[in-house]
């Protein structure tokens, strides 16, 4: 019988119901957010997206509606979010265009970039993976 701790299995990564991964959908004129994802904008008001182009990581940083008209963030930095019953999004053609020229990637007219993403714990962000892997916190 498996005993946890007893096979020197601190390395290994094991599966978690309670943390499926979402995707982040980057169009022409937005991102958008699946179902898997919504739940951690139910208190959000507006977002501000910051990258890392070296961990090639987008994080969307969820902002309530006091921290975000308390004049302590950058107004011209917060943008607003749309939210549904299956999918958040955030419509900013000046944000896409922002991040698919600092990560080099050639979005077809018409076309979508499906990644992985995962809400960070540290960061307490939403983390989009744009080279792909994901890597569990």
């Amino acid at each position: 019988m498996y005993n946890e701790g007893t096979r020197g299995d601190d390395m290994l990564e094991f599966f978690d119901c309670n943390s499926k991964i979402g995707y982040a959908s980057i169009y022409e004129n937005h991102i958008t957010f699946n179902k898997e994802l919504l739940k951690y904008f139910s208190d959000a008001y507006r977002v501000r997206v910051g990258i890392d182009v070296e961990e090639k990581k987008i994080f969307v940083f969820l902002i309530d509606k006091d921290y975000a008209l308390s004049g302590e963030i950058n107004e011209s930095s917060l943008l607003k979010i749309s939210l549904s019953k299956s999918y958040a999004r955030i419509s900013s053609r000046a944000l896409v265009e922002y991040i698919l020229k600092a990560f080099s990637i050639n979005l077809q007219p018409n076309g979508a970039l499906k990644l992985m993403a995962q809400y960070d714990e540290k960061k307490k962000a939403i983390a989009i993976f744009v080279g792909g892997e994901k890597v569990c916190s």
